[in-house]
């Protein structure tokens, strides 16, 4: 980061923009337990490191094919789960 070229002319080095920050964390913690496409950080290349590393052998990649299958991890939500979760967003009231 201290080599960026723009690093001298910050007034607050060490300001960060806490609400992209927060809104990144949100989309991918969201996004992963939701298995949203193009949202989720459990993809193909993560579950291709697990290969590389060799651990977590119930969630490498499956290849039928054509198609690749990526198994579900224990932190994705059902479909009936995702539901329940719809439905507490739903129910919540905000000013």
């Amino acid at each position: 980061m201290f080599d960026l070229p723009y690093w001298f002319d910050l007034d607050v080095k060490h300001c960060i923009d806490v609400m992209h920050v927060e809104k990144n964390v949100y989309d991918g913690v969201i996004g992963t337990l939701l298995n949203i496409q193009d949202k989720t950080k459990d993809g193909l290349n993560t579950r291709q490191d697990l290969v590389e590393m060799g651990i977590r052998d119930e969630l490498h990649p499956r290849y039928d094919g054509n198609k690749i299958y990526l198994p579900p991890a224990c932190h994705t939500l059902s479909r009936k789960e995702k539901i329940s979760f719809y439905q507490c967003l739903c129910r919540v009231k905000v000013s």
